[in-house]
């Protein structure tokens, strides 16, 4: 499996596929994207402290119901 991961072609994170969205309420600030039908990962992003570099930072991975 990681070393498919690790093959994969990298997708920007406003791939239209992906359908990625900011989130509101008690996830203000994150962001989320569809995975598969029923999955989804919930993200933010972030700028690394010492080289400056733009990241994304998964915060959770799961069904609709299990990340809102």
């Amino acid at each position: 499996m990681l070393s498919a991961f690790n093959q994969a072609e990298p997708l920007p994170p406003f791939t239209t596929s992906l359908k990625s969205h900011k989130l509101t309420g008690q996830l203000d600030g994150l962001w989320s994207c569809s995975v598969t039908y029923d999955c989804r990962i919930i993200f933010s992003f972030r700028k690394d402290s010492v080289t400056g570099d733009d990241l994304i930072v998964l915060v959770d991975i799961g069904s609709h119901d299990e990340v809102y």
